[in-house]
């Protein structure tokens, strides 16, 4: 705290020190000093233009200041105030040294501009979709992402001196965890659950549980998963269960969630519709297209297919870059109407964010099921669909 005080009060001594206003009676007396006050040998026409440019320049300074903008205020008075050196010292005929550090000031001032109006490389590296959550991503969006995580999962940032904050958690975090609704929001993870010292699991009411932190940048993800559970499901990946840019579960889980869908509706006997998706570029376009275009547009294209179809619908990523969708109680029609949507996002994504989607093509094949008569187990599922996908793209290769 006494740090960051002290680094505030230095900038706004800075801004004041190199006001024009304040400098510029200082530099007419030290100037004519050196120089001679009664020998102000410049053209009147010139003295307007420069008296010009000082009044503008100074109410520039002013509103950068007003918007608390105080890098390029002092950037604006270093260079205000160089010219002004220059000026009065070329008017009071001073000598060179005056020319020289009034040239120098406004070198100051313009490399403090360059410096204020370059992004650091922080900022430029969080231009970058190789991250948790992209910053393109508002809360709003990161919300339903961290709600989609079926594991209790706080989101964190770094703040300045070093520490960490919750900045997103989940409905899963609140009831695991007995938080209830107090906000912890701006809180260290460490204020809500202690870690066993010397290992990666937390203890909660007579539960362990699993820590899994993920760190790229600034941004922190922790899930926590149960150490008791089915042989089966601590097979998983905690962090492999979503593809936290799209919102889509991916390989690592695919399995285990498909086949509790599976089984939900054959015990019912209730209709179920699967689609498998790719998005690919046609040969002539895919070789102009950068990795980093073909990254984006596939972060879009899984963003589009979770935003089309339900929260009781469940989407995946394929280790092939393909998207599986399995969603109970939906006839033929309705997965019909899932790829509608997906095809009208993807036209309305390349118009607003990402114009090389619309090069993008969206192969597809679904299949229909009735539960306990055809609807078969995932595997034969997820074979079949591959099966029907690839006759009808016989030009697309499998991962397989």
């Amino acid at each position: 705290m006494e740090s960051d005080v002290r680094a505030r009060w230095g900038k706004d001594t800075l801004k004041y020190a190199v006001s024009p206003i304040i400098c510029l009676l200082p530099i007419v007396f030290l100037t004519g000093f050196a120089g001679d006050f009664g020998r102000f040998d410049i053209k009147p026409e010139f003295v307007v233009g420069v008296t010009s440019v000082y009044l503008i320049l100074s109410g520039f300074y002013l509103t950068l200041c007003q918007r608390h903008r105080k890098n390029a205020a002092v950037a604006v008075g270093f260079i205000t105030n160089g010219m002004m050196l220059i000026f009065f010292s070329v008017a009071f005929k001073s000598g060179i040294f005056f020319n020289f550090l009034g040239f120098s000031v406004a070198i100051v001032g313009i490399v403090t501009g360059i410096s204020a109006a370059t992004p650091s490389g922080e900022s430029l590296f969080a231009r970058k979709i190789d991250r948790i959550i992209p910053y393109s991503v508002g809360m709003a969006e990161l919300q339903k992402i961290i709600d989609a995580i079926p594991f209790p999962c706080v989101f964190m940032e770094r703040v300045k001196d070093g520490g960490e904050q919750i900045v997103a958690y989940n409905s899963q975090m609140l009831e695991n965890f007995e938080l209830g609704k107090k906000d912890i929001l701006g809180k260290t993870l460490d204020s809500l659950v202690t870690m066993v010292r010397g290992t990666n699991r937390v203890i909660y009411s007579g539960e362990e549980w699993d820590v899994k932190r993920t760190v790229r940048g600034r941004q922190i993800l922790v899930m926590f998963s149960p150490i008791l559970r089915s042989k089966e499901a601590s097979t998983i990946e905690v962090f492999d269960a979503i593809d936290v840019a799209t919102g889509l579960y991916v390989a690592g889980f695919m399995k285990y969630k498909a086949k509790s869908d599976i089984e939900s509706v054959n015990r019912g006997k209730r209709k179920l519709s699967a689609v498998l998706l790719k998005l690919t570029f046609p040969p002539g376009v895919e070789a102009g297209i950068t990795e980093d275009e073909r990254k984006l547009a596939e972060v879009i294209f899984g963003r589009v297919v979770g935003k089309s179809i339900r929260v009781c619908d469940s989407g995946y990523r394929t280790n092939d870059d393909e998207v599986l969708l399995v969603m109970p109680d939906t006839p033929s029609s309705g997965s019909k109407v899932v790829i509608s949507r997906i095809l009208a996002g993807m036209k309305s994504a390349a118009a607003v964010e990402c114009p090389q989607c619309s090069k993008a093509i969206i192969n597809f094949a679904d299949r229909d099921y009735i539960g306990s008569i055809d609807l078969p187990s995932y595997d034969k599922m997820l074979s079949e669909l591959s099966v029907a996908f690839y006759k009808k793209y016989p030009d697309l290769t499998s991962g397989a």
